[in-house]
């Protein structure tokens, strides 16, 4: 018994979001800007044809390759003696590779976002 249930724990932990390379850039993106980053908590990820990322804010530029999948990622980093949370979308190519990421104030509203996409 001990046996089989060690399998299906072991078997859950490979499957899910941990697993998936698209979740796995995007947990890497946030990483690389900011390495002190705990509890990062990605999402599945969204799936569409995205040509255009939207812009970030006033005077900012959306990443110049389009975006097949978007992950929601929510994290925690230290800066000084301040911890901050985050809640972000990372916007992710067809080759796995995270090029841009949008701050997530409305929750999940990018869901729709990406989806007005994929009915096209």
């Amino acid at each position: 018994m001990r046996r089989s249930f060690a399998l299906v724990f072991l078997f859950g932990i490979g499957c899910g979001t941990a697993s998936n390379p698209d979740t796995v850039a995007a947990r890497e993106f946030v990483r690389s800007l900011y390495p002190s980053a705990d509890t990062v908590l990605v999402e599945e990820p969204e799936y569409a044809a995205i040509p255009k990322i939207p812009k970030k804010g006033v005077g900012s530029s959306p990443a110049d390759r389009p975006a097949v999948c978007v992950v929601r990622v929510r994290f925690r980093h230290r800066d000084g003696g301040r911890t901050t949370s985050d809640d972000w979308v990372v916007w992710v190519t067809s080759d796995h590779k995270a090029i841009d990421w949008s701050g997530n104030p409305d929750g999940d509203n990018w869901r729709q976002y990406v989806r007005s996409f994929a009915k096209k």
